[in-house]
């Protein structure tokens, strides 16, 4: 079934010496990746020290005649293999801007060599060609040939900017070429080119079948039954085996029971046992019984090494504090239990909503060195709270960056002798690099839905929350029916590609021409977004059909619901786009006091 298999790195795979050449199946999804997926890919291809590991790929090669280049079909892996294709057009784009000296000879053939990777030089055609799907290859190739001169150029296609192609060479472009708060380059061109030397030596295991029934068989059990070790399996085995070499007479089970504890205490999500055993030694290396020589910071490349590092050095302090430090951690992420008061709780509650992961991390060091009060954390935690959902609508600091901001707050708050929150307030405001309430406001008066709508849906949900007069009719605005969130957020005008034609009457006075434009103006403002539980039955209903929508047992289920947020359109005779300009300024003053540092 399976013809070969290998562990190579990226050079090799993209090497200008063979003729290798990848192409997606026409009935394989889109290319679906992500801003995350970016960032995580960068990230982790900058901060590695070469030889990164990023997963396995599944070619078919059918090529009977092993004299000719062999064309892959790539059937597992076109995400990945199609972004790092992005990324070296990226790092080639800007070796060609800002070279020192674009005629040294040296220079050139890194360009030459770096292009012949992903073009063939021969027939300039590329090396790796996406699916069909959603005019992927057409947006491929025509990125390629505004940059690379030798390729034949295109049309381009329509639509180009809003799909994922497009987004994911413009994620690297832009971090290439970022700037810092001094308006210089975070990146010159020796930096880019040791990136780059780092994504040549980063390794992916290629197998290589001979049919679509052995990828398939081989996919499935890739997915279904083959588990490979995590760095947590590792951590274990390595923390038991010395022990059991340090404690002979120790009894195993108890070591494992313990360790099993510990686990249990981070719930049941690999990610979020992982992310605790980084954020646990990037919180805590100010010690010297924790720091480890030359691992300035936790990342998920070097946690193998820095925890094989502490076992070794002192297994039972190790032990001691990681399992104290599971209970601390615990009562963050595990929040909804009875000695928490039920404004802790919320709390707690909107820090998870808010996707505040790395104030965890501060929040396990403030617990474990201060003896800090009920009402004292929940201030606390509001101030996370609205530090994250700023830097989540503004990206400053960018994602990247905020575990370092993090361990520089930790860092200034260890030299504290009491706990203070206005000094705590302080230490962030200045290490956190929090945005200005200016470019805040700005990015709240823009099309926040359709840059963000977890952020849209948290400052929906507490503007409302922040107006509720009672605790007795809080509202879990996260709750999930499933999988599905019970309250969604509802365009009060539709966001639908065709415009219905009693609101193109209603918003533009029948010009539909106008109507398009409103929609791309306004339609993921703030202003014309609420929250309703009943979203897909809503749609595109004319607007008094949405204020006075009632369940089957007569209840309000449209804007006449009873939220605060929908009391000025649950009567309101018309929507117009300067309804849309005015909610929203009211929404946006009222976020801006709801989320003040």
């Amino acid at each position: 079934m399976i013809q070969n298999t290998d562990n190579k790195p990226i050079s090799e795979l993209f090497s200008a010496d063979n003729k290798i050449s990848y192409h997606i199946p026409k009935y394989q999804r889109e290319y679906v990746w992500s801003k995350w997926n970016w960032e995580s890919l960068f990230d982790d291809i900058e901060e590695s020290e070469g030889g990164h590991f990023l997963g396995s790929i599944i070619c078919i090669n059918t090529q009977k005649d092993s004299s000719k280049p062999a064309d892959l079909q790539l059937v597992d892996g076109q995400q990945r293999m199609t972004t790092i294709c992005l990324f070296y057009l990226a790092i080639y784009k800007f070796l060609i801007d800002n070279a020192p000296d674009k005629t040294n000879l040296k220079h050139q053939l890194k360009l030459m060599a770096l292009r012949n990777r992903i073009v063939f030089e021969d027939t300039n055609k590329v090396r790796l060609e996406p699916s069909y799907s959603n005019s992927n290859l057409d947006d491929y190739k025509w990125i390629f040939t505004t940059i690379i001169e030798e390729l034949k150029k295109i049309k381009k296609p329509k639509n180009f900017g809003n799909r994922r192609i497009s987004k994911a060479y413009n994620y690297f472009h832009d971090r290439l070429n970022e700037l810092d708060e001094n308006n210089n380059p975070v990146y010159n061109y020796n930096q880019v080119n040791n990136i780059f030397n780092k994504l040549n030596s980063a390794t992916l295991v290629k197998i290589d079948v001979a049919t679509h029934a052995d990828a398939f068989t081989l996919f499935e059990t890739l997915n279904n039954r083959g588990v490979p070790l995590s760095a947590i399996d590792l951590i274990k085995n390595k923390l038991l085996g010395h022990l059991e070499k340090v404690e002979k007479t120790t009894n195993l089970n108890e070591n494992f029971e313990r360790w099993n504890a510990i686990i249990s205490n981070l719930s049941d999500e690999y990610k979020v046992q992982e992310r605790f055993l980084r954020q646990f030694y990037n919180a805590f290396k100010l010690e010297p019984e924790i720091l480890v020589n030359k691992r300035p910071k936790a990342l998920r490349s070097n946690l193998i090494l820095i925890y094989e590092e502490l076992i070794n050095r002192n297994v039972h302090f190790f032990f001691d504090r990681l399992e104290e430090a599971s209970l601390i951690y615990s009562s963050h992420i595990e929040y909804d239990i009875d000695e928490h008061s039920s404004e802790l709780i919320n709390v707690m509650r909107n820090l998870e909503n808010v996707t505040g992961a790395d104030a965890y991390m501060l929040l396990l060091y403030i617990v474990k060195r201060f003896d800090i009060n009920e009402d004292e954390k929940i201030k606390l935690v509001n101030l996370l709270c609205n530090y994250s959902i700023r830097r989540n609508v503004t990206d400053t600091p960018p994602t990247r960056d905020l575990t370092n901001h993090f361990m520089e707050i930790i860092a200034e708050t260890d030299k504290l002798e009491d706990y203070s929150y206005d000094n705590i307030r302080d230490i962030i405001l200045d290490k956190g690099k929090p945005a200005s309430d200016e470019y805040f406001a700005e990015k709240l008066n823009g099309d926040l839905y359709d840059e963000n709508v977890g952020a849209t849906r948290y400052i929906l949900s507490s503007i409302e929350l922040a107006n509720t007069e009672t605790k007795e009719i809080y509202k879990n605005f996260y709750a999930r029916d499933k999988r599905k969130f019970v309250w969604t957020i509802e365009h009060i005008f539709p966001q639908g590609d065709k415009i219905p034609t009693h609101w193109v009457d209603m918003i533009a006075d029948g010009d539909i021409l106008k109507a398009n434009e409103i929609k791309k103006e306004s339609v993921h403002k703030l202003g014309n977004l609420t929250l309703t539980g009943y979203n897909s039955q809503l749609s595109n209903m004319s607007l008094v059909k949405k204020q006075n929508r009632k369940s089957k047992d007569g209840k309000f289920i449209g804007f006449k619901n009873g939220l605060y947020i929908n009391e000025k359109v649950s009567d309101i005779s018309e929507w117009k786009q300067e309804n849309i300009n005015n909610r929203t300024d009211e929404l946006v003053n009222s976020a801006l006091e709801i989320f003040k540092l």
